[in-house]
């Protein structure tokens, strides 16, 4: 559940942010005032004699990272020509988003893997307008489905005991507070133990979440067991289905100062559905890339990178890289920002001289994640807004959060139908991957056990198998690895790994930052001030 992927942009307060980012051995200092909309620079991309392409900055990638590095390049810094300077991103694929991504069948909209907008993700709120966006919130909390031993009094085993429970915030709810008090979630002192970790993430900044010395970065398993003694009871049915969901693997190969930072964010805002899907977080800020005069070029792959040997001459015109696209296009430029994927960034690197190195470095662990979305036109099981956790552990079942999508945000199924999406865990997709129908009984067999009252009959027979998604390289790992991506305010961008990259060459993507929406913007940012200092840099010499 890319809760990452993932507040209110353009917020009525004005904030002045100030800060400084390290590139390689050159820091450039910005400035900038959330809650306004920076001038946009009017660019335009010349052409050679031999009808090439030549820009200042060439962005490979168009998904969050990459269109956010867009943006921050086109509004900021001094350009060298005003009449030639440009800014030119390049996208594989016939639409934005990469991961951030929806497809729109009959009506319906499925987002590609299950999705959720976290909206207190600071950067999503600086760089977003959330107005724009019609954002439909689900309720606080979620609903639990247990399974439990049923013993009688003379302790014989009646079986199974299957039922829904609530865990409420009642601190947003305060009418919940029964709820809370009374939820079979977890055991009763769970409740208690709950109060200092709501205390240590709402009385720490996400800085100082991140930055605690004295607290070292272990799994979150730990943490949960080590730190705050919850118990097996509450672990099971709350936080593995629940942070599983978002960071697609165990509780063992997550870090626990992402733990805090995602609980921080769920604690003080919401999680909501975009109207016409997440599709329209991508799409938006292709717009406001076009609006500044970014020149967005879609379907078009990346073939080959050259980097030319510097001008001895210290002629400031002279572009160092040449671009060659899969579609017979060549781009000449001064800079570039790599915005793609971590192991695609890899691979697109080291076929540039002097950067062969990268071929043989050791990869990050990646994360896969499923997603099912049925359709029906029968009863809603359940009509409330809210998630809808698996309690009784992955071997109950392959379904692991559900949402009714239509109930909380309608743009996402046409009017008289429902859609369901269902997160499935990476190691279901991967025992079943040829078996997709064996697969679909088992996800309605359990769903029919979680909602006996619905008639059967529906569930199997009228639920429709709309979309199945296999998402490979979901989200780089977290937790241990060679370049865990979990750093609070990004890596350097003239690095990747322990490699220096030659002047002018960038890279971003959550995997240099935090694996989620917000490092994802976070670290486009950080690379576009980066190529615009450069840019600056290089004019002047």
């Amino acid at each position: 559940m890319n809760l990452s992927l993932w507040c209110l942009a353009f917020s009525p307060r004005s904030i002045s942010i100030s800060r400084s980012i390290s590139c390689s051995n050159h820091v450039f200092s910005y400035s900038r005032r959330s809650g306004t909309r920076p001038r946009p620079r009017q660019l335009k991309a010349s052409k050679s004699k031999s009808d090439d392409v030549s820009a200042d900055l060439v962005i490979i990638g168009g998904g969050i990272s990459g269109l956010s590095a867009a943006i921050e390049a086109s509004s900021g810094g001094k350009a060298v020509n005003h009449d030639s300077s440009s800014v030119v991103l390049l996208e594989s694929q016939p639409s934005p988003g990469g991961r951030v991504s929806s497809d729109i069948i009959n009506g319906f909209i499925f987002d590609r893997g299950y999705a959720v907008f976290v909206e207190n993700y600071p950067q999503s709120q600086r760089l977003l307008d959330y107005s724009l966006l019609e954002l439909k919130k689900y309720d606080p909390g979620a609903l639990i489905h247990q399974e439990q031993s049923n013993r009688n009094i003379n302790g014989n085993d009646n079986g199974i005991k299957r039922q829904m429970a609530r865990i409420a915030d009642p601190l947003r709810q305060p009418l919940r507070i029964m709820d809370a008090i009374t939820s079979t979630v977890g055991t009763p002192m769970d409740k208690l133990r709950l109060i200092p970790l709501f205390y240590k993430v709402k009385t720490n900044s996400v800085t100082q979440l991140f930055s605690n010395d004295k607290e070292q970065e272990i799994s979150t398993l730990s943490c949960l067991k080590e730190t705050y003694h919850f118990s097996d009871k509450m672990i099971q049915e709350f936080f593995e289905p629940f942070l599983t969901g978002i960071y697609f693997c165990p509780l063992q190969e997550q870090s626990s100062h992402m733990f805090h930072f995602v609980f921080k964010m769920f604690a003080e805002g919401a999680a909501s559905l975009p109207t016409g899907g997440m599709q329209a977080v991508s799409n938006q800020l292709m717009d406001n890339a076009k609006g500044q005069g970014v020149d967005v070029k879609l379907s078009h792959a990346v073939k080959n990178i050259q980097c030319h040997e510097e001008s001895n001459d210290n002629d400031s015109v002279s572009y160092r890289y040449t671009i060659d696209t899969e579609q017979g296009a060549t781009i000449h430029c001064k800079s570039i920002i790599c915005a793609t994927e971590g192991v695609q960034a890899q691979k697109l690197l080291s076929k540039i001289k002097g950067l062969e190195s990268l071929n043989n470095m050791e990869k990050q662990p990646q994360r896969s994640v499923g997603c099912m979305y049925y359709s029906f036109q029968t009863e809603t099981p359940v009509k409330e807004p809210i998630l809808i956790l698996n309690g009784g552990g992955e071997g109950s079942g392959p379904a692991l959060t559900v949402s009714f999508l239509h109930i909380i945000n309608d743009s996402y199924a046409p009017k008289g139908s429902g859609l369901c999406s269902i997160a499935i865990p990476s190691k279901y997709m991967h025992k079943y991957k040829d078996q997709q129908k064996k697969l679909d009984m088992m996800v309605r067999d359990q769903l029919s056990d979680w909602w006996p009252d619905c008639s059967s009959e529906d569930i199997q027979h009228h639920w429709k198998l709309e979309k199945v998604y296999d998402i490979q390289q979901a989200q780089p790992g977290q937790f241990q690895g060679v370049q865990p991506a979990n750093v609070h305010g990004g890596r350097d961008p003239s690095l990747f790994g322990e490699v220096s990259l030659p002047d002018g060459l960038f890279v971003c993507g959550d995997y240099m930052a935090t694996a989620t929406l917000n490092g994802a913007i976070e670290s486009g940012l950080n690379a576009a001030r980066c190529a615009v200092g450069y840019l600056e840099k290089v004019t002047v010499r």
